[in-house]
């Protein structure tokens, strides 16, 4: 150290808390008055930590850090809440032919879709659109620079704990990235409060002696374990090993609820902001708060859940069955009578869980039919699915559906319906479904609804609809036949097969029209009337005439119909993660054509909805 460093009242140094860099001497030899433990590890006394602590925040005053936090939480959660109930008043008003009463131009909207559509990807890993990226890179920002640019005092023994065993804590919380910012912000806190103070002895020495390795580096491997094993290759390739993983951490630790793997974004974030709302509190209870706050809500998520299922299932004497049918093409159809007091709307999905199957499971499907009588002549409306299987429940489905006995019938509970885009869509004036195999079944019901209300005043705005459909092979239009029929504008895919030649595609064509003729004639009286389907069906053109040999050129098509229609234009689009992906930088790229007003382009909105899923 140079002599001008010498000159300091702290030992020749300026700095007092040089002297537990150096183990007990300062710069110029002189020894500290603290003692020593065993390894060389420095126990400063009493003046020298005061010393050393004097520009530090004092533990009385952290509770500010955990109020930052909620503070930070809560302002995204109102700002979303803000903007999405602004958007839904805004499509209310259109549909009702009113004045918006909050109005902002197109291109103020076109500026912020711009930044906020595209998707990226970072060394293969695909990010989330810039939107939430931004978001989720603000708040570990802001994370860091809390932990960074702040000062805190040295932790006592009570605060490490605190920190490794509450951080570790937030793997309750099971989402695609809030689990990856607990990772690092546990790390973190590790590295800096539990390795490097016990850094100058012996790791056998310290394991034995200080019980902070033992309970809480295990919460920490495992919140580690779950984060490599959720990763799309790995969980592909080890997907049973995955599965056996997280019903040990079911077992060892306590979840927010039995379908861990689906809590939604909302109860990430509140769980966040119970633990953050625990460490406002002073530190020596901060954990007992936090504790507190997670518990309360994990158990009102599994009493509501309960209380749902009860109330919905008439005290569980009404349990539905649902019947399970095999289709084309190596996917599976499920058929669910439910009560007519049961409606939903075009796009909603619910959660299905078996008990004679996979009790502790439930998982997300989107219902792929308007409320309608239910196909076995019982009173009520008939909810229908269908779905191309996996691993796990959809594996065991098809199991069923191909056994050569009776149809498979099964016992369900159902918890839902949520979600829909039925409004957004209503006040666009031109709608365009894009959708990727077995995609089409969460946009099908869409397009119905969309077609049979019209342009009506009150009802929608759409004047235009488009439908484009890629599929692999032609005996996946079998899934949604009967629905695409009554649909004009609808363009199908075939990627895995050639054309076929004229003659055996005029005799194909004939085939489907006698088919459709035989369902008209089985349409049940009351119903829609058989002479105004006759109409219809002599109307549209049969499936096979509007089917094309080749991959679908989204960004063309995309393009083409910016470029054709006018007004406000939504783009939904439900796939391969490949498919969205070239979906979102397509309308992203042409929210730039459209802030520029070029004139490859007439309308003055373009907005994205999609769903995603591996095909």
């Amino acid at each position: 150290m140079s002599s001008s460093n010498l000159t300091g009242i702290y030992g020749g140094s300026d700095d007092p808390c040089i002297l537990g860099y150096t183990n007990g001497t300062y710069p110029n030899g002189t020894l500290g008055k603290g003692n020593w433990r065993r390894y060389g590890v420095y126990m400063p006394s009493a003046a020298e930590k005061a010393a050393c602590q004097a520009p530090n925040d004092p533990w009385v005053w952290t509770q500010y850090y955990g109020w930052w936090t909620t503070y930070f939480i809560m302002v995204g959660v109102v700002a979303v809440s803000l903007v999405n109930g602004i958007k839904r008043l805004h499509n209310l008003n259109r549909i009702m032919g009113l004045p918006s009463i909050i109005y902002h131009h197109p291109k103020v909207s076109a500026l912020f879709r711009m930044g906020s559509y595209p998707a990226l990807k970072f060394l293969r890993v695909e990010l989330p659109p810039l939107g939430p990226a931004i978001f989720l890179f603000g708040f570990l920002t802001y994370s860091t620079l809390v932990c960074f640019l702040r000062r805190p005092f040295l932790p006592t023994t009570a605060l490490w704990r605190i920190t490794i065993v509450s951080v570790s804590k937030e793997s309750w919380i099971s989402t695609k990235w809030a689990p990856w910012i607990c990772l690092y912000m546990s790390i973190l806190h590790t590295w800096t409060m539990i390795i490097r103070i016990e850094r100058q002895q012996p790791w056998h020495y310290t394991i034995t002696h200080n019980k902070l390795y033992w309970n809480g580096f295990p919460p920490l491997l495992a919140l580690g374990w779950l984060c490599v094993m959720s990763l799309g290759p790995i969980r592909s390739l080890i997907f049973l090993i995955a599965l056996a993983s997280d019903h040990v951490h079911l077992a060892l630790i306590p979840q927010s609820g039995p379908d861990f793997t689906k809590v939604s974004s909302s109860s990430t974030w509140s769980l966040l902001l119970s633990f953050s709302s625990g460490c406002t509190f002073t530190w020596k209870t901060s954990w007992i708060h936090g504790m507190h706050a997670a518990t309360v809500l994990w158990a009102a998520g599994i009493l509501w859940r309960l209380v749902a299922y009860t109330l919905d299932h008439g005290w569980f004497s009404r349990v539905p069955r649902a019947t399970i049918e095999a289709l084309p093409a190596n996917a599976v159809r499920l058929r669910i009578p439910v009560p007519s007091s049961r409606q939903w709307s075009a796009g909603s999905y619910v959660y299905l869980r078996f008990p004679s199957i996979k009790p502790w499971e439930s998982h997300p499907f989107t219902i792929s039919t308007l409320p309608t009588p239910s196909h076995n002549g019982t009173e009520g409306n008939e909810m229908v699915f269908v779905l191309r299987p996996r691993q796990g429940l959809t594996a065991r489905l098809k199991t069923l559906a191909d056994m050569p006995t009776l149809p498979a019938i099964r016992a369900c509970l159902i918890d839902g319906p949520y979600g829909g885009f039925m409004d957004s869509l209503r006040a666009c004036d031109t709608v365009l479904l894009v959708a990727g195999g077995t995609g089409m079944a969460a946009l099908i019901s869409i397009a119905q609804s969309l077609q049979r209300s019209g342009p009506a005043r009150g009802m929608s705005c759409c004047t235009a609809l488009e439908i484009h459909w890629a599929i692999r092979d032609s005996v996946c239009l079998e899934w949604f036949r009967k629905q695409l029929s009554e649909i004009e504008s609808v363009k199908i895919y075939v990627t895995n097969e050639t054309q076929p030649l004229q003659s055996d595609q005029n005799t194909a064509e004939i085939k489907e029209q006698e088919k459709e003729q035989v369902e008209i004639e089985e349409q049940e009286q009351g119903n829609v009337g058989i002479e105004e389907q006759e109409k219809k069906t002599s109307l549209t053109p049969t499936l096979r005439s509007r089917t094309h040999y080749n991959r679908p050129n989204l960004p063309e098509v995309i393009g083409a119909a910016a470029g054709r229609y006018a007004g406000r234009i939504g783009v939904m689009v439900c796939g391969p993660t490949s498919m969205v992906t070239e979906v979102r930088s397509t309308v992203a790229q042409l929210q730039k054509s459209i802030l520029l007003s070029k004139k490859n382009v007439k309308c003055n909105e373009l907005e994205l909805y999609q769903e995603s899923f591996d095909d």
